[in-house]
């Protein structure tokens, strides 16, 4: 199993419809398994793959927020709460495609868990009892590094980081990269690297995305960190899907975003040939 958190301390940026794609993608495309978490409490992701009528038939009885132990408090029950029991399997009818939806409620997770020993490692501790082995686990995380992101680092063997290339959503790279080697240092069992950087919401005929691409490369080539080949148009057929609550996979399979996606998922995936 290949756990990666996509994460930028910066919205905006792309990080949900590029989980939530690339999830897709691995599992309809290359018949892998794949879980998608939902770490952010604006529920983005969960909602580009199950209706709004569903969420509101699931938040209360199984969601993320459950599974770290929220809602009636970990420390009240005498049974943890099983994480197969907020799983949604083949969401959008794409088999192997399983998803942990979001709460709201998670904006409130480091006040309900603020005395709870090891909380950083509640998702890592649940994971381990998932009965399906999955392939891949993709977590799309908020953009900060409060305790649900701090859980999605500790599980994770990877991060993939979704930069515009433009200068404020870059600026916040250097900070990410800072925190995670502290959060490294204070946490023994976080053992997560830096995958690659991936350029989003590209505008092709702009200088100024050209430029600024050409700079990170640079800048990341000198700190060691990869930055990946395959960059993500503007398109707004991608931000489409939305609104059918299905990833654009489904909804404009042939438009320019899903090609990026398919081409960068084959990078991807040539990565971890070569490791």
């Amino acid at each position: 199993m290949i756990t990666i958190s996509f994460i930028n301390m910066k919205g905006g940026v792309g990080k949900t419809t590029s989980a939530v794609e690339i999830g897709a993608i691995l599992a309809k495309e290359h018949d892998y398994d794949v879980l998608i978490i939902d770490l952010d409490p604006q529920t983005n992701a969960t909602l580009s793959l199950i209706s709004l009528q569903e969420w509101e038939i699931v938040k209360d009885t199984g969601t993320v927020a459950d599974v770290l132990g929220m809602n009636k408090g970990i420390s009240s029950r005498e049974v943890e709460f099983d994480i197969n029991d907020a799983i949604i399997e083949d969401v959008c009818d794409i088999s192997g495609l399983d998803l942990i939806p979001s709460h709201l409620e998670l904006t409130f997770l480091d006040l309900d868990l603020s005395g709870h020993p090891g909380r950083e490692s509640i998702l890592q501790s649940q994971l381990e009892k998932t009965e399906k082995d999955y392939d891949f686990v993709i977590i799309d995380c908020p953009p900060n590094l409060t305790l649900a992101p701090q859980n999605a680092l500790v599980v994770s063997d990877y991060i993939i980081v979704p930069v515009v290339p433009e200068i404020f959503p870059a600026i916040g790279l250097p900070l990410l990269i800072n925190r995670i080697k502290s959060l490294k240092k204070r946490l023994p069992n976080c053992e997560v690297d830096i995958l690659g950087i991936m350029f989003t919401k590209v505008k092709r005929n702009t200088n100024l995305h050209k430029q600024q691409i050409d700079s990170l490369r640079k800048a990341n080539d000198k700190d060691g960190i990869y930055t990946f080949q395959t960059i993500i148009p503007e398109t707004v057929r991608i931000s489409e899907a939305i609104s059918e609550s299905k990833p654009a996979l489904l909804v404009n399979p042939n438009s320019d975003g899903v090609e990026s996606y398919r081409t960068f998922v084959n990078e991807l995936l040539l990565q971890f040939e070569e490791e």
